[in-house]
């Protein structure tokens, strides 16, 4: 059960207009990419279910409820409907870190991805794959390192992978949004 959230609409809404600009989605051979969450506590937050990259518009059932991760046991705990992103430990890491952040979103563009490492993005560790503790750790560490709630960087080691995160979900999205037009998306 998705608990109820008063930006629970605002980030869905959000989740939209990423897939409607392809930054969130599936790939021809079928796997789904990016994702978004919304703090719901100190501990836990709602991210987009896994495999839900091809649904356009998605409702409370396509979210899971995060209750919990560790990263030393490389484990997630979860409730709903469906199963929590392989990107949960990511997002959980910034929550974790910033106690100020409320919102996290993960996008895929690899003309995005290529320029933000061109020009010298903050950026996670190109040995270091995703949805693995290494990753939650190194992305920890980076937001920590620049002392405010709200950025976007690379996760290098996973090839298109952006992450944004922000106080709000529109704080977020805006430096998504920033960083699309920037790079003659938009």
């Amino acid at each position: 059960m998705i608990p109820d959230h008063p930006d629970f609409s605002t980030l869905n809404r959000c989740r939209t207009e990423l897939f409607d600009l392809r930054l969130i989605g599936l790939y021809p051979n079928g796997i789904s990419y990016g994702n978004v969450s919304l703090r719901l506590s100190a501990s836990q937050f709602v991210i987009s279910g896994s495999a839900t990259g091809g649904i356009r518009e998605l409702s409370k059932e396509h979210y899971a409820h995060v209750v919990s991760f560790d990263l030393d046991q490389n484990c997630v705990k979860s409730v709903g409907r469906i199963d929590a992103s392989s990107e949960t430990m990511s997002h959980g890491a910034v929550y974790r870190a910033l106690p100020g952040v409320n919102a996290v979103i993960h996008i895929h563009s690899r003309v995005l991805f290529d320029r933000m490492r061109s020009e010298h993005y903050l950026e996670t560790g190109p040995a270091i794959l995703f949805g693995t503790p290494e990753l939650a750790r190194a992305i920890g560490k980076l937001v920590v390192s620049c002392g405010v709630n709200h950025g976007i960087f690379v996760t290098a080691g996973h090839d298109e992978g952006i992450i944004a995160y922000g106080e709000t979900v529109e704080k977020a999205l805006s430096l998504v949004k920033s960083v699309y037009t920037q790079g003659g998306l938009g």
